[in-house]
Order: structure tokens, then C-alpha cells, then sequence
């Protein structure tokens, strides 16, 4: 996690010879599954900014949208050293959906102050900055992973992309010696039910005036799944 280099892109996490089966969606079919890539920023930015909709447009507002989506396609380019953790479905050779997972260890994407200012100005670069100290991944253990990000595009959405992200998010999350895997949902957000067929369970609500000022949604659950 500390190196600056760009993981080399791979679909296939089980090596030649290796007990351990493909993970989920890295055999080529009508979803497949592999690490983001560079010519694949550009289409991942906007479903990343979607996937949070609601609270990206409490910070930047409706007309700060696109920018947004900007600023993230310009962070992810500057942090290759993320991309490991960042997995595109492809659904019939078409980008569809974006899972991005987190550990104990990971280093944090590069979104830069003066970048954020330049595309978002500088009161919605301080907004983000709540944002991210509410959504802050400090509290990751070490066997645990947080999937930070499941997203799909809308012309996708019902092909069970969703279920295909989370399957692959608990392989790497057992390839890293995991036990669980967590992740943060707003209370009335109805992915909490696909989450709760996928093996999750809400473990504790929480929120207050700080994540209400944040992110615009005072009401969140803490939702974990044992693997």
C-alpha cells in the first residue's frame, strides 16, 4: 500500500498451480470484473460521484456536479497507487459498475487542496473536507475490509452488477486475511436491503448534527457481514 507505483491490472487473482478458485467475475462472461485502469477514469468518475449523490450535491450544490466529477477523475489519475483497490464491471464489454475497497493500511487518494479549489472553489473544497472526516476510514482493523464505494450506472442497474461487486469485494477481502468486511449506509437508502441479502447485518445506527452538516443525512447504519 505504500508504493507509488501502479498495481499491474488483473482480473484473475489465482495463480497457475494455486488451490484458490478465479474470483467472482474474473472469468470472461457477460459480467467480468478487473482492476480499474487508466482509460477507464473518465467513465468511473461520474458513477463514483452518483453513487453519493445525495451528499455530493449537499456540499457542491447541483451546478457543482460535473465538477465534481472532474476533480475526482483528476485525483484518481494522480494516485495510481490506489487503483489495486478500485474494480470495474464490465457488463457485454461495457463499463457498468465500480467497487472500491479499503483496508487498514490504504493510503489516501490525492484529490490536492489547490486542485479542489480550482474545480469546486474554496468553500466547497472546505465541505469536502467534512465530508471526508465523516466518511473517514481511521477505523478500519486490521483483519477487517471497509467497502468504501459499490457503484452502478443506471442503464445498468437490475443485472445484478451490485451482487457481482460485493461477491468480488469479499474474495480480495479473504485473499487479505480478513474476517469481516463493513460499510456505511444512510437508514432509508434502499441498497440496505440488497446489502442484508448479501449477508450484511446492522450492527449499530449512528449520526449526529456533525454528519448531518457533512453530508447531509443524519441517520446512517453501521452494517458488517462475517466471512
Amino acid at each position: 500500500m505504500e508504493s507509488t507505483k501502479s498495481a499491474e491490472p488483473s482480473a484473475i487473482t489465482s495463480q497457475p498451480g494455486a488451490t484458490n478458485p478465479p474470483a467472482p467475475g474474473a472469468e470472461e462472461g457477460l459480467i467480468h470484473i478487473r482492476n480499474m485502469e487508466a482509460q477507464d477514469i473518465d467513465l468511473v468518475a461520474p458513477i463514483l460521484v452518483e453513487a453519493f449523490h445525495d451528499k455530493v450535491e449537499h456540499v457542491v450544490g447541483k451546478s457543482g456536479m460535473e465538477d465534481m466529477a472532474r476533480l475526482t477523475a483528476s485525483a484518481l489519475t494522480r494516485s495510481p497507487y490506489s487503483w489495486h483497490r478500485y474494480y470495474v464491471a464490465m457488463y457485454d464489454g461495457k463499463l457498468a459498475g465500480i467497487l472500491v475497497i479499503k483496508f487498514h493500511d490504504s493510503t489516501p487518494e490525492d484529490f490536492g487542496t489547490c486542485d479542489a479549489c480550482s474545480h469546486i472553489g474554496c468553500w466547497g473544497s472546505c465541505r469536502m473536507m467534512l465530508l471526508g472526516l465523516a466518511l473517514t476510514n481511521s477505523q478500519i482493523g486490521a483483519t477487517q475490509c471497509y467497502v468504501d464505494t459499490v457503484g452502478v450506472d443506471a442503464a445498468f442497474r437490475g443485472k445484478g452488477i451490485g451482487t457481482a461487486l460485493l461477491d468480488r469485494a469479499d474474495a480480495e477481502a479473504r485473499q487479505r486475511g480478513c474476517t469481516t468486511t463493513f460499510l456505511w449506509v444512510t437508514q432509508h437508502n434502499r441498497a440496505v436491503r440488497l446489502y442484508e441479502r448479501h449477508g450484511y447485518v446492522v450492527t449499530h445506527p449512528f449520526g449526529n448534527c456533525f454528519t448531518q452538516c457533512a453530508v447531509g443525512t443524519r441517520d446512517w447504519y453501521n452494517m458488517e457481514k462475517q466471512l
